[in-house]
């Protein structure tokens, strides 16, 4: 039965889910897919199913927010998903990192409005172990300096943490910010499936160099590295029958 939101059924849905935020860059995974058809696109969630490399793959669309991103999930999980892996655009915080580079995210500082409904703010937003390994080791094969670590999952996109609160985050290591991993490890963790997630920056909040001019190229090619660690990641977990 349709979802209310992701109107296609549990056939069409693969346990290996790609999570995308821009529709967009649903559309470009979906050309790095073989015989990949277009299950959904009300709303613009678009959500398209393959193979790659002879694993059913699935690719969604979940905009941007935790809001929109528990809603997505929850339906794909409904669907039979259990394996999810977003991969996004994210800021630099960790002051050693720049356009293009790429990082994977160990676990998030969730600091949005959603997520406290599933589970209260202490628990810890983290991602699945096996996913998390797969993931740095089909990293580190694609990018020698991939870099993982912690990042920031927070609402308000226009609304930058005080400076104090930053020097911290540094000094904690904290690698990138962006807006939904959170969502996903904490909605993943309350529903009994396993999630990960891989970015590709754009630029770097801490820097304060935030999209730089002439830079897009450089971007796109980060883009296309944390897109690759997660089919590859996603294809290896399907074929180890990890779920």
């Amino acid at each position: 039965m349709a979802e209310f939101h992701l109107k296609c059924e549990k056939e069409d849905i693969a346990e290996y889910v790609m999570l995308v935020g821009n529709p967009q860059r649903a559309e470009r995974v979906s050309k790095l897919l073989e015989d990949p058809k277009l299950v959904n696109e009300y709303r613009l969630l678009y959500v398209y199913t393959g193979t790659y490399k002879g694993e059913k793959i699935t690719v969604a669309t979940t905009g941007m927010g935790a809001p929109s991103t528990a809603i997505v999930l929850e339906e794909l999980i409904h669907l039979g998903g259990k394996v999810f892996i977003r991969v996004g655009s994210a800021g630099g915080i960790d002051p050693k990192l720049s356009v293009g580079d790429v990082v994977i995210a160990t676990g998030s500082v969730r600091d949005d409005g959603t997520t406290p409904a599933y589970l209260r703010p202490s628990f810890p937003a983290v991602a699945d172990f096996d996913v998390l390994k797969t993931m740095i080791e089909t990293g580190k094969e694609l990018k020698s300096d991939v870099a993982y670590g912690v990042v920031i999952s927070e609402d308000p996109f226009y609304i930058p943490y005080p400076k104090e609160e930053m020097e911290k985050f540094v000094q904690s290591g904290v690698k990138a910010i962006e807006m939904e991993s959170g969502c996903v490890f904490i909605v993943s963790q309350f529903r009994g499936v396993k999630a990960g997630a891989v970015f590709g920056l754009d630029g770097n909040v801490y820097l304060n160099k935030i999209k730089p001019a002439g830079t897009e190229n450089i971007y796109k090619q980060g883009e296309e590295t944390a897109i690759k660690i997660g089919l590859e990641s996603l294809y290896k977990l399907s074929k180890a029958g990890i779920k």
